[in-house]
C-alpha cells in the first residue's frame, strides 16, 4: 500500500530536516514541526505505517476464502503447536514448487450446502505466490493434474494435512 500524500511529505521533511541538522543553517520552522511530529502518537503511527509499506510490497496479504471451523481450527492449533502461519505457508510453496507437495482438489459442496466461510489471512512473498501460481497452470497443461492449484490452493491443501497432524515439527521462520 504506497503512502498518502501527507505522509510522503513527512518523509521529505524529516529527511530535509536530518540534512539541516547535520550543515546548520538558518531557522527552518517546518523542518522542526517534521521532528515534533515524530514524537507525538500520530508521528509513532506514521513510523509504523513506514515500516509495513515495505513489508506489505515484499509479502502482500493473501486472503483465503475458507470455512470459519477449518480456520479456527487451524488457527489453534498452529498456535499451540508453536507454528507460524506465514512461515508454513512460504515452506508450504517451496515444497509445492520443489515437487514433493501436491495439493489436494478441493471438494465441491451442493448449492445451498456452503458452511459459513470466513478469510484466513497470511503474507507470503510475492515472488513464491507468482511461481507456485505458473507451476499450477503448467501442471494443467501439461496433464499431470486435472486443475491447476494456485498458491492459495496449496497453502490452504498444506494447512488441512498439517492440522491432521497437529502441525508436528512446526515451522517457525521464513528459510
Amino acid at each position: 500500500m504506497p503512502l498518502s500524500r501527507d505522509d510522503n511529505k513527512r518523509v521529505e521533511l524529516t529527511k530535509q530536516a536530518a540534512a539541516h541538522l547535520r550543515t546548520g543553517g538558518e531557522a527552518r520552522p517546518e523542518l522542526a514541526d517534521a521532528v515534533d511530529f515524530l514524537l507525538t502518537d500520530e508521528g509513532r503511527k506514521f513510523l509504523v505505517r513506514l515500516g509495513w509499506q515495505d513489508t506489505a510490497q515484499k509479502k502482500p496479504n493473501l486472503a483465503m476464502e475458507i470455512p470459519v471451523t477449518l480456520r479456527d481450527d487451524i488457527k489453534e492449533v498452529a498456535a499451540a503447536a508453536g507454528a507460524k502461519l506465514e512461515a508454513e505457508a512460504e515452506h508450504a510453496l517451496r515444497e509445492f514448487l520443489a515437487g514433493r507437495f501436491t495439493p489436494a482438489k478441493a471438494r465441491k459442496v451442493p448449492r445451498g450446502k456452503t458452511p459459513p466461510k470466513a478469510n484466513l489471512n497470511v503474507r507470503v512473498d510475492r515472488e513464491l505466490r507468482r511461481q507456485a501460481d505458473e507451476l499450477g497452470q503448467r501442471l494443467l497443461e501439461e496433464d499431470e493434474l486435472d486443475w491447476a492449484p494456485r498458491a492459495s490452493n496449496v497453502i490452504v491443501s498444506w494447512f488441512t494435512d498439517r492440522l491432521a497432524d497437529d502441525f508436528r515439527n512446526p515451522v517457525t521462520r521464513q528459510q
